[in-house]
């Protein structure tokens, strides 16, 4: 079964898995968890296997709560998945990814 596991590590949230339909209700759940902490969040992306629509729309989401919190979030090792489906989805200036590690 399909899974996205989170672990913070200093003021970082490392994702691991699948960020789809099947797995981000789970995360969206948690998001107060992960969500908390220093003015920006970072969330490494190194370990994502997949990522969906439905993962893209979560992020969003999540950029919208942090922004209203006069907060900021940012994508590192986004991987070339990942920055395809957020150049389809045409929010490109919406999210902000960094260190393309993978492809």
């Amino acid at each position: 079964m399909s899974e996205c596991k989170w672990q913070r590590h200093e003021n970082e949230i490392k994702l691991q898995g699948e960020l789809s339909r099947v797995t981000v209700p789970a995360l969206w759940q948690q998001r107060q968890q992960w969500l908390q902490g220093t003015d920006t969040v970072t969330l490494n992306f190194a370990g994502v296997e997949k990522v969906d629509s439905a993962g893209v729309a979560m992020l969003i989401a999540a950029q919208r709560e942090l922004l209203d919190a006069h907060r900021a979030l940012k994508i590192t090792h986004a991987t070339a998945q990942l920055r395809a489906m957020v150049q389809v989805s045409g929010v490109e200036s919406i999210l902000e990814l960094n260190d393309s590690m993978r492809k």
